[in-house]
């Protein structure tokens, strides 16, 4: 049996939802909804919108985490959250800086009212090289890259650009039915 590609589990670009990074985010989460809305599929929740620059080269994304994160403008002040997260903070130095920063000191709704003027390109999260994959990379490498990195997902390079998103929700499903020995190599399930 031939070794599984990442080609073989990704998600077609072509079944995402893409804006513009000069959209604003109630545009983006509308897109997401109706990308939603346009496969029907039970088993198939976007939570990722892919943001495209000028030349339509997809340069950000936006996730649940970023929506979240934008609400509270003081985190830009910590850079890139991810990064921060892998260091493993004390509660007490979180704590801190909560209390110190006034993080979170208006209503929820309020915060919510603010991002939604917000442009995507405020609120994305840019894609670095680490996250882009070739779609014929075997998996396991796939696998490595995303555990070691932390990535919720890779982007999957092809001839002219971006062909896909390999997310670790479709890993998971092909792992738990080889596990089950009922192995898919996933095509059909995301028609």
């Amino acid at each position: 049996m031939p070794e599984l590609k990442v080609k073989d589990l990704m998600l077609a670009s072509s079944q995402c939802a893409i804006v513009s990074e000069s959209a604003t985010l109630p545009e983006a989460l509308s897109t997401m909804e109706a990308t939603r809305m346009m496969f029907q599929r039970w088993d198939y929740k976007p939570r990722i919108v892919l943001v495209h620059d000028e030349n339509h080269h997809i340069v950000g994304t936006v996730r649940h985490f970023d929506v979240i994160r934008s609400l509270e403008p003081k985190y830009r002040q910590f850079g890139d959250l991810r990064r921060l997260s892998l260091a493993g903070l004390p509660r007490e130095f979180v704590d801190v800086i909560f209390a110190k920063l006034e993080l979170w000191n208006r209503p929820l709704q309020e915060l919510c009212r603010a991002a939604s003027d917000r442009l995507v390109r405020d609120v994305m999260s840019v894609i670095t090289e680490n996250e882009f994959i070739d779609g014929n990379s075997p998996i396991t490498e796939a696998i490595h890259r995303m555990l070691m990195g932390n990535h919720p997902s890779l982007f999957v390079k092809g001839d002219g650009g971006v062909i896909g998103i390999l997310r670790m929700s479709d890993i998971a499903d092909h792992v738990c039915r080889e596990i089950r020995g009922n192995p898919d190599t996933g095509g059909s399930s995301r028609e």
